[in-house]
């Protein structure tokens, strides 16, 4: 739905223009026009306030974000201690099997979501080894896309919403500091020092889809039942999802949206570094695993993308992160989407991952046979029903 900005507005039609400024006639409707805009504003506040966001937000992301809040709730309830922890963008997500790798004998935890950059992995990190999580290793698993791109959480409401527990005003005092934008720095320092809430910002993030729904009230049935199927499904797959189903495309990903020059954000850079000293601090092995774009992405995005992540990756080592691989491709029949692996994309990747596993790249402590801390299923469940 389209909607008019302030400078199209017709205030004489309003009831304002410039005999409502000087008092004249009008200015009654202009009056009126206000205290409606304020009385709606106000209902919007007590709404978004009092009704549980998933009837808000239209599925199935939302739904995903809270399953990913089950994960790190259940996660640091367990003091949990897999050999390793993953965390990534929607690509690790669709390409890197958690199930899989735990089949091959390995206890993994994957904090993976869609439009996660490194910056909000970096921030989840921080919350679990603070409440008592301990990986052997760690791995960033990202595609491209996400060392061009910042992951900017107000871009994303999903992405906002992983900025929770004790640690989330450390996450906005850092992304103050970390952020390009004047504007984003100062809103994020604002939320370092008083909260989301006495910031409005929770209110502005949810006014697109708190509108659809008060103009559409059956809507919010419809976002309710599929965010809690789709919460239950990501749940239940440990996070595994490869989001297209088609057998091949030969559309362009993502980076399609940047040009030659594009260059890494300081935040990639700095948030890297900090994930690199959590594991100094807690003692764990830090890895960056590439996920793989398409052939025919490789082929027709401009060279100079593909060689500024490979200057990104040579830069990780003297941070203190192994980098795993460089730029690769799979064939266009292994993508669901452009961005995306299908099935077959995914048991490819799967085994690429852990065939650098078995050939010991990865430098982990224990087996999943060894006595360890793994958050199981029934875990999540129980920590979500209070049991």
């Amino acid at each position: 739905m389209s909607h008019k900005s302030g400078a199209d507005v017709d205030l004489d039609a309003l009831g304002g223009g410039d005999a409502a400024a000087s008092g004249k006639r009008g200015g009654k409707g202009a009056r009126l026009f206000l205290l409606s805009m304020a009385g709606g504003l106000i209902a919007s506040a007590a709404a978004a306030s009092l009704a549980p966001e998933s009837f808000i937000h239209s599925p199935p992301e939302f739904g995903m974000a809270e399953a990913f809040e089950d994960h790190v709730t259940a996660a640091c309830a367990a003091k949990a201690t897999p050999d390793l922890l993953i965390i990534g963008d929607s690509r690790a997500v669709a390409g890197v099997s958690a199930q899989d790798i735990a089949r091959a004998g390995y206890s993994v935890e994957k904090f993976a979501l869609g439009g996660s950059g490194i910056f909000t992995g970096w921030a989840v990190l921080d919350r679990l080894v603070d409440c008592g999580v301990r990986p052997k290793s760690v791995i960033m698993a990202y595609g491209s896309v996400h060392v061009l791109d910042t992951g900017a959480m107000m871009d994303r409401t999903t992405n906002y919403d992983l900025l929770k527990g004790p640690r989330a005003g450390h996450a906005f005092a850092m992304a103050s500091q970390w952020e390009a934008s004047t504007f984003r720095r100062l809103a994020y320092k604002a939320i370092s020092v008083v909260g989301p809430e006495l910031t409005g910002v929770d209110l502005v993030l949810l006014q697109p889809a708190l509108r659809n729904v008060l103009e559409k009230p059956p809507a919010a049935i419809s976002n309710n039942l599929g965010n809690e199927a789709e919460r239950a499904s990501f749940r239940a797959s440990a996070g595994d999802r490869f989001y297209g189903q088609a057998n091949g495309t030969s559309e362009l990903p993502d980076e399609k949206q940047y040009t030659a020059d594009q260059a890494v954000p300081q935040v990639n850079r700095a948030a890297s570094a900090a994930i690199a000293d959590l594991g100094r601090t807690y003692g764990f092995n830090v890895s960056f695993y590439l996920l793989p774009v398409s052939e025919t992405a490789k082929a027709k995005l401009p060279p100079e993308l593909f060689e500024t992540v490979e200057a990104f990756r040579q830069e990780l080592e003297p941070m203190g992160i192994r980098p795993l691989n460089a730029v690769w491709t799979l064939p266009d029949a292994d993508f669901g989407d452009p961005s995306h692996v299908n099935q077959r994309g995914r048991d490819a990747v799967t085994a690429d991952f852990l065939a650098r596993l078995a050939a010991g790249e990865l430098a982990l402590g224990g087996r999943a046979g060894e006595a360890h801390n793994r958050v199981s299923l029934t875990v999540q469940e129980g920590e979500q029903t209070g049991q």
